[in-house]
Formats: C-alpha cells, sequence, structure tokens
C-alpha cells in the first residue's frame, strides 16, 4: 500500500490487534499491506492514548470476528448450552471495552444490536457444523430445567394475581384512580428492577406530590380516618418472591 493511500478503520484496528500479539513490524506490513511507515504512525498514536490512560490498551479489543464465533461455537453447543456470563470472557475480547463516565465503570463496549447479530452467526455457524447452538437465560439452572420453567411460570402466575388483588384493593378505596396505573406502579415499588428509576426516589417524589396535592385541596381531598386505613394481609409466599 503506497503511504500517501488513506489507512481504513479496519486495517487500523487490524494493526492494534497484531501489535497486541506482540507481533513485528515485518510482520505486520505482510499481514496488512500498509507500509512500515503507516504502521510506525499507528504504533505511535497508540502509545501516545495508552500514555494518557494506560488502561486504555488493556481494554482494547484482541479478537476477531473468525475467532469469537468459533469460540462461542464451542459453548454454545456443549449439552448445557452457554449463559451470556459464561460467554463474557469472549465478549470482552472481541468488543472491547469503554469507559461508562456516568457510573465511571468500564462496560462492555457492545449494543444489544450487536449481540443479537453475533448470536445469530454463531447459530449459523453452528449449523453449518451440523450442531445447534443453545443460548440459556441466567436464570434457568441446567438441573432439571422443564420442573424450573414450570415452577416459575407458576409462581408468576400466583404473584400476578395477588398484585391484581391489591390493585382491586387499593381501587375500592381510592375509585377516581387509574387501574392500569395503579398496577403498574405497585409492580414498580415492589420490584426496583421494574423501573430504571431507583424506588428511593420514585417513593419521596410520589410523597411530596401527594403532600402537595393534598395541601392545594385542604379538605376537598380529606385524609381517611385512622380506622379507614387499608389492612393489607402479608403473604409469607409473596414476602419471599418479593426479597
Amino acid at each position: 500500500m503506497k503511504p500517501t493511500e488513506k489507512v481504513t478503520d479496519s486495517q487500523k484496528q487490524q494493526v492494534i490487534q497484531l501489535l497486541q500479539t506482540k507481533a513485528s513490524e515485518r510482520a505486520i506490513e505482510e499481514q496488512t499491506k500498509l507500509s512500515r511507515r503507516q504502521i510506525r504512525k499507528i504504533k505511535q498514536e497508540v502509545k501516545e492514548t495508552n500514555d494518557g490512560n494506560p488502561l486504555v490498551y488493556d481494554h482494547q479489543t484482541t479478537m476477531t470476528r473468525a475467532t469469537a464465533i468459533a469460540e462461542l461455537v464451542k459453548l454454545s453447543t456443549r449439552p448445557g448450552g452457554v449463559r451470556r456470563s459464561e460467554m463474557w470472557p469472549v465478549l470482552r475480547e472481541f468488543y472491547g471495552l469503554r469507559l461508562d463516565r456516568n457510573k465511571g465503570t468500564w462496560v462492555l463496549d457492545m449494543t444489544d444490536s450487536q449481540y443479537q447479530y453475533l448470536k445469530k452467526q454463531v447459530t449459523k455457524e453452528a449449523s453449518a457444523k451440523g450442531k445447534e447452538a443453545l443460548f440459556i437465560p441466567e436464570w434457568l439452572p441446567r438441573q432439571a430445567p422443564v420442573a424450573a420453567n414450570d415452577t416459575l411460570v407458576s409462581m408468576a402466575g400466583c404473584l400476578h394475581d395477588r398484585a391484581q388483588e391489591y390493585a382491586s384493593e387499593f381501587m375500592s378505596l381510592f375509585p377516581s384512580a387509574s387501574r392500569k396505573h395503579v398496577f403498574t406502579e405497585l409492580v414498580s415499588l415492589a420490584f426496583k428492577q421494574a423501573s430504571a428509576e431507583p424506588v428511593e426516589i420514585k417513593c419521596q417524589r410520589n410523597a411530596e406530590t401527594a403532600e402537595l396535592l393534598q395541601g392545594r385541596l385542604g379538605h376537598l381531598a380529606r385524609r381517611p380516618a385512622a380506622n379507614d386505613a387499608p389492612t393489607v394481609k402479608t403473604d409469607v409466599e409473596l414476602d419471599r418472591l418479593c426479597l
């Protein structure tokens, strides 16, 4: 390749990966068809970046797509399939990490779309080899998976019914509310995973809003008397599920 020709992002990434494997400039030149000058320029750029942040080099990609797919085919065609957490080492090497400045931590530099596309490629490659790739959810145990799934579905049904009962009880006390939104709020308060917003913040905001509304409406929004307060019976099994 002529020194005046522009180096593509793909070529630059290939050079970086080869540098990480301690390949010589000659070997990199033969594989990438870039000139020694272009290779040294990329090498210097990487060095300057790493000098500014020593962690960057360790968090860059170090695995090609073909290798990543081959490794994931091995994992996903095992009798027990593969969980996403078990794919982490390969995903980390293939996609690398990026700094999430909001959280202050390094996270996988991969979108959900990229992950889904990679799984499709792995499935296709496994099929070409006469095998079947199996990706299993984190919660599904390898011990008696059918029984585990049936049990979870049954528990979810019971939990849904109980939540509906609570929503109905709330509506009987406050009939002007929206049942649909009451149910949604009930679930989001009971399970922090149901909402991106922290439960503590949601509760605080709701309490402040309720107090402001109460203050504006005055006697029109009479507080329930002590003996009017709802008596919600606890359920041991429900409490266990809510932990």
